[in-house]
């Protein structure tokens, strides 16, 4: 009898970015619930098998995702603030910010029935590392532009947190006007009025 193909490191590696592309682009387009182990085994071109052998669970695919996504978003937000450590560096980081949650909803909005059915299977430790620490982001910007500011942190994070959350009014403001529009314009006035 034949033996299985064992995977490379390298194999392995690549079908891991396979899948949690493939996990990510599903999240977005159908949710958690909706998004099988075996359509994305037949998107990636992999057995069942080789998918467990991999992620023991499909929620273990989830947080990597979701860990990697904010992982990235992280990355290109202070990278952001570092190429331009000015006012204007922290307005682009939160426009890029606010456009990642209005097209991914499904990552950003947690009080979602999909996402809550998500939650609901992982462990304790499991979701405190997905758990995204936005106050200590918000540091990391400040420190990295080395701007200061002119009122206390927390109530300095407290409206920039206040802000993003616009993006759940979306649907009310896009009957009237362009809400990215909208968000740009807000956001630059309390930039400029937050630090110095």
């Amino acid at each position: 009898m034949p033996s299985k193909p064992v995977l490379s490191d390298a194999d392995k590696k690549a079908v891991r970015q396979k899948l949690e592309a493939l996990c990510e682009e599903c999240w977005i387009t159908q949710g958690y619930k909706k998004t099988s182990i075996k359509n994305l085994c037949s998107n990636a071109a992999i057995s069942i098998g080789t998918f467990y052998t991999l992620y023991p669970t499909k929620e273990d695919l989830f947080s990597e995702t979701i860990t990697n996504i904010q992982r990235r978003l992280t990355k290109q937000v202070i990278d952001t603030c570092k190429n331009n450590r000015t006012k204007e560096g922290v307005a682009q980081s939160m426009k890029i910010l606010f456009r990642e949650y209005d097209s991914k909803p499904f990552l950003y909005n947690v009080n979602t029935p999909d996402f809550q059915s998500f939650i609901s299977k992982l462990p304790d430790t499991v979701i405190q590392k997905i758990k995204f620490d936005s106050f200590d982001f918000f540091r990391q910007v400040i420190r990295t532009t080395n701007l200061r500011l002119k009122i206390e942190e927390s109530q300095a994070y407290g409206i920039l947190s206040a802000l993003l959350s616009t993006v759940h009014a979306k649907e009310v403001l896009s009957v009237t006007c362009d809400y990215f529009a909208v968000f740009d314009f807000m956001t630059e006035q309390l930039v400029a009025d937050l630090f110095e």
